[in-house]
């Protein structure tokens, strides 16, 4: 459906209803994020982070964690401390510096992702079917070329 017909409101300018279709669609797609995930106890910040742990295969610091984030960097001390609370990491202090720990995960923690990102793969497999290959290929360039735009906003 058109997102006129989603919001129930005529947008005149193609460029403007262009980043309204990205943020709608985002927070369409968040919403069900939310839901899947809150089915395995986990955020996605939360397992993002134990993605990007693994797909490391090594254990990484906290700044390194946040460089390699897709949302919000701000909040990695409390990511941590929540998934070492649920036994998913843990934290080792780096010998000569008591300021940075190394972060890896758990036996736990690996049986999580082992649970989450097959269902979570197979979730954007079958629902991104409508979309092909080369669609996906220039839809990626087409988020890059816009998120590039934008980087000259003061703040960001």
């Amino acid at each position: 459906m058109s997102l006129d017909k989603e919001i129930k409101q005529k947008i005149d300018s193609a460029r403007h209803e262009a980043v309204l279709n990205i943020v709608y669609t985002a927070n369409f797609l968040d919403k069900i994020s939310r839901s899947f995930f809150s089915s395995f106890d986990i955020t996605e910040a939360q397992y993002n982070v134990m993605v990007i742990i693994k797909l490391e295969k090594r254990k990484l610091t906290q700044v390194e964690i946040s460089e390699r984030m897709v949302s919000s960097r701000a909040n990695i001390t409390s990511l941590i401390d929540k998934l070492q609370k649920k036994n998913y990491v843990r934290r080792l202090a780096v010998v000569g510096d008591r300021r940075v720990h190394q972060i890896e995960l758990t036996a736990q923690g690996i049986k999580k992702l082992e649970a989450v990102e097959p269902q979570y793969i197979k979730i954007i497999e079958q629902n991104m079917k409508r979309v092909s290959l080369e669609e996906s290929r220039s839809l990626n360039r087409l988020l890059e070329k816009i998120r590039e735009s934008f980087k000259s906003i003061e703040g960001v």
